[in-house]
């Protein structure tokens, strides 16, 4: 197996929720903002053990475990993390159907998303950044009937009658993965919307679990005044029975506040400055139908997850680098664990 030779050891992002819950969206702009050859982004779709005809003929859904192959996705993640390159499947949405599988290298940022990115204990293990998209119900209907009726091959009633054949495996299969999630990012129908049905202008929560590492946040909260009240606002909240922190995105940001809150974030992150967009321009893009968008809210987010992604990569960079003197200063010592910097215990339920 070639072994793909990086500065420094991977870092994996694990994006995971529903199907049409915005696991692509969310992802594609950060994946852009650093470049496609910049990083290695893998859909576990790829990983579905059948095709959409044969799904169909069985009576099981994509959502279902056994429609999804768990061992060769776990081995593959783990041959990207120790920098070697892949043969990986190909799942065409278009079509429900495989293509050729086609190599996938390393790089130092490694982005996962799919149904199943945090459903087993060896894939939670091995994400550095584990992130669950939970939007409101009504929201992630309309997204999945726009998307997959316009790219997918399916009619609206096809996808509604797919929506109602999968509750039951979503309630099983996928929602339970949230409570391992260091971020929930849920979008919901704020006051603006309501006023304009306009999907630029949904209010956003990110719900973070207290065992994750926290970001310094305190100057952008500071210069969110948005008029009348702060257009981020920082609270505790009970959410499935656990205390988590909870940072909310008002929907009705002006564009003007949103560049400021982006110039502090920015701040932050002064060793990738040279990505930096002149505007939002790179984040914040959406689709309505095949009409490409922008959403403040939206840029915001993943602005912030961002800085998440860099404060876990600058960690990973310390680990890795005091791992090394301790082994050359003890040949015996065990070798790291994979994944979260030897974080192998998961969050208490």
């Amino acid at each position: 197996m070639e072994r793909q030779k990086t500065a420094h050891k991977p870092l994996i992002v694990a994006v995971c929720g529903d199907s049409g819950s915005g696991k692509s969206t969310l992802t594609d702009g950060m994946v852009q903002l650093f470049g496609q050859d910049s990083v290695t982004h893998i859909c576990l779709d790829d990983y579905h053990t059948l095709d959409r005809a044969a799904r169909m003929r069985a009576g099981i859904t994509a959502l279902h475990p056994c429609a999804n192959n768990f061992p060769l996705m776990t081995e593959h993640l783990q041959r990207l993390a120790r920098g070697e390159t892949i043969l990986k499947p190909v799942y065409d949405h278009r079509t429900g159907t495989f293509g050729p599988p086609e190599e996938v290298k390393p790089a130092e940022i490694i982005f996962v998303h799919g149904l199943h990115a945090l459903f087993t204990p060896e894939l939670r293990r091995l994400a550095h950044v584990r992130i669950y998209l939970d939007p409101e119900a009504a929201l992630q209907q309309q997204w999945k009937i726009m998307r997959d009726s316009t790219s997918r091959g399916y009619t609206v009633e096809q996808v509604r009658e797919q929506i109602a054949l999968r509750r039951r495996d979503s309630r099983l299969y996928i929602q339970p993965q949230k409570r391992f999630a260091d971020i929930i990012v849920r979008f919901y129908r704020g006051s603006l919307y309501y006023r304009t049905r306009d999907l630029a202008h949904l209010d956003v929560r990110l719900i973070e679990a207290k065992h994750a590492p926290k970001i310094d946040l305190s100057d952008v909260l500071e210069a969110s005044h948005n008029g009348r009240k702060p257009a981020l606002r920082l609270v505790e909240e009970v959410y499935d029975g656990v205390l988590r922190d909870v940072l909310e995105i008002d929907g009705d940001i002006s564009h003007q506040k949103a560049c400021e809150l982006e110039n502090c974030i920015w701040a932050h992150m002064q060793e990738i400055n040279h990505l930096r967009p002149e505007r939002l321009s790179m984040l914040g893009r959406f689709y309505v139908g095949n009409v490409l968008r922008q959403s403040d809210p939206l840029a915001l987010t993943q602005l912030i997850i961002l800085y998440h992604i860099i404060h876990a990569r600058n960690r990973l960079r310390q680990n890795t680098e005091e791992e090394e003197v301790s082994r050359r200063e003890s040949p015996a010592s065990r070798e790291p664990v994979e994944g979260r910097g030897g974080r192998e215990r998961e969050p208490e339920q």
